[in-house]
């Protein structure tokens, strides 16, 4: 038995010299084989199933991995436990490298464990465990890690990973984080993909760009390009200004944001609403616009303005804020509504310009000219400046109207109410004189036309009530029933009730 036992001892050490002098050992199994390339020393342990152990400078093969470390024991069935400094490559560029390693060749699956670094040309993977397919070329971790890309700048983080080598794709999860010096990314679900940058996330995802804040639920965010684009409801915050709109795309160079669906923009802490089906918002310039169905919210006081127009544009500025509405513009407020082509509101000298055909009810009184403002003082109407063919119009009862018409008219409100009016340059007018019946109702007895440089009239309740002459008047009073019928309606007066908006809804009409 002695010569049989030297001659098993010598063999083993041969084959242990071989390995270091030729490099060339294989275990073999029907699914491939782990090629044994280097050890500086082998030998065989029946006593864990007839295994190979190998240390000092390991180096295996199989298939297009290779595989380094410290020491490893190599199974019969392609099983590998690799000890120390364990390093796999696969390919010109993908390098795993950790301190443990259970390797099994049946399958090319790999666990790594203890520091793992996985790298991949200009990205670096930190993690303490990973599992690694190496048909697939997946890699997935749980217990956290975080991702460097050298290429782009980007730090990621995230509970959960999924790397998918052959697409230079990262899918995470779980306390998602992306960080650059000018973003950060944080949101629930992730991929990313090195090779361009572009990040796709699911569920609740917040960018900050400075002062820029973006929330969404779904949508892609090049982190190359600096653009993005939002297919959920998504908001962009900036400088107390949001745009929120079913899909979204901004572009962070440009500056320039685009919405679509049930669009809201909101502006100075809320006070301001424009909602629509598209808006456009630049921040550089800070201007945004809003059309399809636009219709601007704004609070005044204890009241609230509803405005729609074709378009509404709104510009921020170091004066303060300006409203444009364009088309169409047709206004609600429970006091005061109006109609006109194009309105401009500016909060310097808070003056609402009606241009273009402007029409303005208050009350029971409708006024026209060719331009209309209304002074504002704590969001309240405080003045009404008429210039230009200026006219007022008061249903008298069902078929006779006070009338009032000069070059130009100023009125003055109170609580919110338009309580006098003041008509200036070739001023003419047609008031019906009442009387009160002892059963307390009013009947018409007769009609005043006057012409005159100046005329007062003071309102009550949205009523003519007073009508007071000035500066050398030519004044007639007619008993109602002996008034000429050219005297009760004075040239361009038109009661235009049809368009007067009574509710918020009838501003779309």
């Amino acid at each position: 038995m002695r010569p049989l036992l030297f001659r098993s001892t010598f063999i083993l050490l041969a084959c242990a010299g071989m390995l270091r002098a030729h490099g060339q050992s294989t275990v073999q199994t029907g699914g491939g084989r782990v090629e044994i390339l280097n050890a500086d020393a082998l030998r065989f342990d029946q006593q864990v199933g007839g295994a190979q152990r190998l240390n000092g400078n390991v180096r295996l093969r199989h298939g297009n991995a290779l595989m380094y470390c410290d020491s490893a024991h190599v199974h019969p069935d392609q099983r590998v436990d690799a000890f120390g400094q364990v390093r796999i490559e696969q390919g010109d560029s993908l390098r795993i490298t950790g301190q443990r390693l259970t390797y099994l060749g049946a399958e090319r699956t790999a666990h790594m464990e203890g520091d793992v670094r996985l790298n991949d040309r200009s990205m670096e993977l930190s993690t303490p465990a990973l599992d690694y397919d190496m048909r697939q070329r997946v890699g997935v971790y749980s217990a956290g890690g975080r991702i460097v890309d050298l290429r782009e700048g980007n730090v990621l983080t995230s509970g959960k990973g999924q790397y998918l080598a052959a697409s230079r794709r990262f899918i995470f999860s779980r306390q998602v984080r992306l960080d650059h010096p000018e973003r950060t990314v944080t949101c629930d679900t992730m991929h990313y993909t090195t090779t361009t940058g572009i990040t796709e996330f699911m569920g609740p995802t917040v960018i900050t760009q400075g002062n820029t804040v973006i929330r969404t639920t779904r949508g892609t965010y090049d982190t190359r390009n600096d653009r993005t684009r939002l297919s959920r409801r998504s908001s962009i915050t900036q400088k107390e200004r949001v745009l929120e709109g079913d899909s979204l795309r901004y572009d962070r160079r440009t500056g320039i944001g685009l919405a679509w669906g049930h669009v809201e923009l909101v502006d100075s802490g809320g006070d301001l609403r424009v909602h629509g089906h598209m808006a456009q918002y630049r921040s550089i310039e800070q201007r945004a616009f809003v059309t399809g169905r636009a219709e601007l919210v704004m609070r005044m006081g204890e009241d609230t303005l509803y405005l729609h127009g074709d378009t509404i544009f709104t510009d921020t500025g170091d004066s303060g804020r300006r409203i444009t509405a364009r088309r169409n513009v047709r206004f609600f407020r429970h006091d005061l509504q109006g109609l006109c082509d194009t309105l401009v509101y500016a909060d310097a000298d808070s003056v609402i310009h009606m241009h273009h055909l402007p029409v303005l009810w208050s009350g029971n009184d409708q006024i026209t000219g060719d331009n209309i403002r209304i002074a504002l003082k704590d969001r309240k109407a405080h003045r009404l400046y008429v210039e230009g063919n200026a006219f007022l119009v008061s249903e008298a009862d069902s078929i006779h109207w006070d009338q009032v018409t000069g070059l130009t008219m100023t009125g003055h409100f109170a609580d919110n109410e338009l309580r006098s009016l003041v008509a200036d340059g070739n001023t003419r007018t047609v008031y019906f004189a009442r009387e009160q019946a002892a059963d307390g109702t009013e009947r018409i007895i007769g009609v005043n036309r006057a012409d005159c440089s100046r005329i007062i009239v003071g309102m009550n309740e949205g009523n003519i009530a007073t009508v007071s002459f000035l500066e050398r008047p030519d004044a007639v009073l007619y008993p109602l029933e002996k008034a000429p019928p050219d005297e009760l309606r004075m040239k361009g007066a038109e009661l235009r009730t049809a368009e007067r908006p009574l509710d918020r809804s009838a501003i779309f009409n």
